[in-house]
């Protein structure tokens, strides 16, 4: 079983070593491996990524140094630590030279030991984030250029068949040019999307916090939409309680955040549906609901509906237009804001997501 903690391979030929390292690190909930020899330690790397090795310079059949530079070839991520006698610290260092993080002298206290592994544990974890995060931007990257290179080229055919006289109706060309604008329009909210997104996570708006009604910002978010519900045959509809306490917030961005949430409710009703709208007091909270009679959202989808670029696919949703980001820029705006965004939803009925914000008394 593996620790939360982390893991760490203790590689010494003493005995009393390994007992006492394994004593004194797993107080601290470390999941302890030793192994008396360079080449029982390769046999455990083999199997499995510690996040620390403690490896002994001076051991009989394999040296400490060897194992080095084996365990940098099985197991490049494990952060290596030598422990050395005083006679050995030019040696120790030389091996740092050669990619070993620290060293640790014999014989060591407790407290030496425990802080030369806190901090390999904790490089090792930063090194870790570090990869994550940049698995993460390649991902992104990758699904932005798939966003972007699909309304691009149909366009650029478009554009391509009128230089060429196709077609050659002047009704139908106009249509073209007509779908030329709305593709142009999808990359266009692409971009503003992204741009939202990217405000958000560098926190950029922590320094526009005011005191703001949330009852007005709802009042002209509806309003904005009520012309968009009409054409549709949606009835909207607006429930404010009397008196509703501030919040702390930019008042762009949560008129950003409840255009979404009205959005999303317009673009997956149902033909003569309803968008409501309910905003009340709740203990130390101010919690606004907005619920639609729209088609739903599948059980296996609810957990993953404000991750980045996800689209529930279904035949009712296929032909929606939309980014894939107005929900996770709805999550990123409401943590901003120091509250919480929930969803409830059954297909066939309607969703109603709930949004928390902490009052500003």
């Amino acid at each position: 079983m593996m620790s939360e903690n982390g893991s760490i391979l203790v590689v010494d030929d003493e005995q009393v070593v390994l007992n006492s390292c394994r004593a004194i690190l797993s107080e601290h909930g470390y999941e302890i491996e030793t192994a008396q020899s360079g080449e029982e330690g390769l046999r455990l790397v083999a199997g499995r990524c510690f996040d620390v090795a403690l490896i002994d310079l001076k051991m009989p059949g394999m040296p400490g140094t060897e194992f080095l530079g084996k365990i940098k070839e099985v197991s490049p991520e494990t952060i290596n630590i030598i422990i050395t006698g005083f006679a050995t610290v030019e040696t120790a260092v030389d091996a740092m030279k050669k990619g070993a993080f620290d060293y640790v002298c014999k014989p060591f206290t407790p407290e030496e030991l425990e802080i030369v592994v806190e901090k390999g544990i904790e490089t090792r974890l930063l090194r870790r984030a570090a990869d994550e995060a940049e698995k993460e931007k390649e991902r992104f990257v990758l699904t932005i250029y798939h966003q972007l290179k699909s309304p691009v080229g149909i366009i650029q055919g478009y554009l391509k068949n009128l230089l060429e006289g196709e077609p050659a109706d002047e009704p139908q060309r106009i249509a073209v040019l007509h779908r030329c604008l709305k593709r142009a329009d999808t990359l266009r909210q692409l971009l503003e999307d992204l741009l939202s997104l990217s405000r958000l996570q560098a926190r950029k708006l922590e320094q526009d916090m005011k005191v703001v009604g949330v009852g007005d910002v709802l009042n002209e978010v509806v309003e904005c939409w009520r012309v968009r519900t009409q054409e549709k045959g949606i009835k909207l509809q607006l429930d404010l309680e009397g008196d509703l306490p501030p919040v702390k917030g930019d008042k762009e961005q949560l008129a950003h955040l409840f255009g979404n949430l009205i959005d999303n409710a317009i673009r997956y009703n149902r033909e003569n549906g309803a968008v409501e709208i309910r905003a009340a007091r709740n203990q130390e909270d101010v919690r606004v609901e907005v619920s639609d009679t729209g088609i739903g959202v599948a059980e296996q989808d609810v957990p993953r509906i404000f991750d980045e670029f996800y689209r529930c696919q279904t035949d009712e949703t296929r032909m929606i237009p939309g980014t894939g980001l107005g929900l996770s820029i709805v999550q990123r705006i409401v943590e901003t804001h120091g509250g919480r965004v929930d969803v409830d939803s059954e297909v066939g009925k309607g969703t109603t997501f709930t949004v928390r914000l902490p009052v500003c008394e």
